[in-house]
């Protein structure tokens, strides 16, 4: 990550044919922790989400659980499914609650998070959720208003009721907890409503802020001398920016912790947003499909970079003509062109030899006569 872009790691080599100039592009390390590539990781996948959204208000909303059942999590990483299902669960039954005949449906899209901002583990899921829902009978049914209150002890009874039935070990002692946690220890379970989403833009900056980001900005990385990493984070109570120093070993530790296991989904799509939902096409998009397609093909780097810097980086800077690729470097490798010329030359030979020992066999056999097939 530290070394993105360096020419030591590999490089793409264009060449100007018109005047012979010659620029290098490094590769990229591909991070969702680095500035560049986390930024390029969020916009795409902001996209491709903004693509799936009906054209509806949202809200962007956060489930929290107390700190006394973040191990619990940690212990066992699959439990994480249980916050958005919960969390879901919790808005829908609300919805279907409003009309036994209509059994309202809303869009949901749930980003499960691990960390906190001073890097801690601290579960929790954030999810956009349509002001609105689809019926049995009414097409689309606007809600404004959604009672926090109970969302906070439905959430709460459906966590602790699910989080006990998947325990395999400790029962006893998570029992005691979930009596605690309902008497004494009321804090923790919590419900916010971030803000309203109207439009394509907000949801952009939304999503791109709460949901998609990595563990720690590379920006927030103060200093590395070798030993020691600084970095800092705005406190979420007061806004207080508070920096932190740790070795570095412990640093990589916070951030591992956070990386999800293989295959594991930590985003959901729930009710219309579903991918088994039938009435996707009933709803007007955020962005029309054919948009979203052409916005897909300007994903490529070069277009990037006229997007934000109004830069063609394909022009060369001498004629003003466009370059092309002249050649690309791998550290391993070398450059590829010879590489893959080696290789399919080394292949040929072997077959040529192969062809030769299957001949010299043949000959041995027929004791230097082979009968021609064809008279």
């Amino acid at each position: 990550m530290m070394n993105c872009g360096s020419l030591n790691n590999g490089f793409i080599e264009f060449i100007c044919e018109a005047c012979g100039k010659t620029k290098r592009l490094g590769f990229t390390c591909k991070s969702r922790f680095c500035n560049s590539c986390g930024k390029v990781r969020v916009d795409n996948w902001t996209e491709d989400l903004i693509a799936k959204l009906i054209n509806t208000p949202h809200r962007h909303m956060v489930f929290t659980i107390p700190k006394e059942l973040r191990e619990y999590f940690r212990a066992d990483r699959r439990l994480l499914s249980l916050l958005p299902q919960c969390a879901t669960e919790a808005i829908s039954s609300w919805y279907l609650e409003r009309s036994k005949k209509e059994k309202f449906t809303p869009g949901i899209v749930a980003v499960i998070h691990t960390f906190g901002r001073d890097l801690k583990w601290n579960p929790h899921v954030h999810l956009l959720v349509t002001e609105g829902a689809s019926g049995n009978i009414t097409a689309w049914k606007k809600f404004n208003f959604m009672p926090f209150a109970m969302l906070r002890n439905r959430w709460q009874k459906l966590i602790l009721d699910k989080l006990g039935n998947n325990l395999k070990n400790g029962i006893k002692e998570y029992k005691r907890l979930k009596n605690q946690l309902y008497s004494v220890l009321t804090k923790g379970f919590y419900v916010y409503a971030k803000g309203l989403i109207t439009s394509t833009k907000i949801v952009a900056r939304y999503v791109g802020r709460y949901a998609a980001r990595p563990v720690i900005a590379q920006s927030r990385i103060i200093s590395y001398d070798g030993r020691t990493v600084r970095f800092y984070y705005e406190r979420h109570e007061d806004g207080k920016r508070i920096e932190v120093e740790l070795d570095a070993i412990d640093f990589i530790k916070k951030l591992i912790i956070h990386i999800p296991e293989k295959h594991f989904r930590m985003i959901r799509y729930y009710g219309i947003y579903s991918s088994n939902n039938k009435c996707e096409n009933k709803f007007f998009k955020l962005i029309n499909e054919k948009v979203a397609e052409e916005l897909k093909k300007l994903r490529k780097w070069e277009y990037r970079i006229l997007k934000y810097f109004g830069i063609d980086p394909l022009k060369c800077e001498k004629c003003k003509k466009y370059m092309v690729i002249n050649r690309i470097y791998h550290p391993k490798y070398g450059d590829i062109r010879d590489y893959y010329y080696n290789k399919i030359k080394d292949e040929v030979k072997q077959k040529i030899n192969e062809i030769k020992e299957m001949h010299a066999a043949v000959k041995r056999a027929t004791c230097g006569k082979i009968e021609p097939v064809f008279k």
